[in-house]
Parts: structure tokens; C-alpha cells; sequence
């Protein structure tokens, strides 16, 4: 049997060239694993709000008084609802915008293309 050593001689100059490239990796994964839960915890938060809010519209409008009654009490908590929506749609994005501020200087960089040059007038002046 071979010794260990021989078989696998030169790693350690190749763990100095790799290895911030690995720490870099993993303090973006850790990066993102916390942007996650940030998500998350705002995403259930929402829908803890929204399921009490549901639960409070349809106890109301069971109680309501009136047909009209009742559709005021649906119609706030749609607008709850809706407003619940735009703020996860925020928050996704927000966590896009995170994402691609870590990303962007690691992606090769491309010249912007030049303007065509303004082509000449074929029509006749009157």
C-alpha cells in the first residue's frame, strides 16, 4: 500500500491558490442563507397579519347588520390583502436587488455598444 503523502503531494500549494476562492463562496452563501431568512420571517409575519385579518372580516360579517355592511368589511380586508401582496412583491425584489449587488462585480464585463452613426436625410427639402 502507498503512503498517503506520496499519492497526494502537492495540495497544499493548490489549498492556498483555491482557498479564499472557497471562503469567498461560503461568506456568499451565508449572505444569501440571511437574506433568505429575512424574506421568510417578513413573508410569515404577512400572513400571520393576513390570517388574523380574515379571521376578524369574517366574524364581523357575520355579525353585520346588512348586505352593505358586509361588503364594507370584505372590501377592507381586501385592500389588507392586496396591500400584503404588494409588500412581499417589494420584498422579493428587494432581496433580487441584494442578490445581484453581490453578484454583479464577480460577472465579466462587456463594453456598451456605440451609438450607429446617424444616418444621412435621403428626403428632398421642399
Amino acid at each position: 500500500m502507498s503512503d498517503p503523502v506520496t499519492l497526494f503531494p502537492n495540495l497544499l500549494p493548490a489549498a492556498r491558490t483555491y482557498g479564499p476562492v472557497g471562503v469567498k463562496f461560503w461568506e456568499g452563501e451565508e449572505a444569501i442563507l440571511a437574506g433568505m431568512k429575512e424574506f421568510a420571517d417578513g413573508w410569515f409575519e404577512r400572513r400571520r397579519i393576513g390570517t388574523h385579518a380574515a379571521l376578524e372580516t369574517a366574524r364581523r360579517m357575520s355579525e353585520a347588520a346588512t348586505p352593505l355592511d358586509a361588503v364594507r368589511e370584505y372590501q377592507d380586508w381586501l385592500s389588507g390583502a392586496a396591500a400584503r401582496v404588494l409588500e412581499d412583491g417589494i420584498a422579493c425584489q428587494q432581496q433580487f436587488l441584494k442578490a445581484n449587488a453581490r453578484l454583479a462585480p464577480h460577472l465579466p464585463h462587456t463594453s456598451k455598444a456605440e451609438a450607429p452613426p446617424p444616418e444621412a436625410d435621403d428626403r428632398l427639402s421642399a
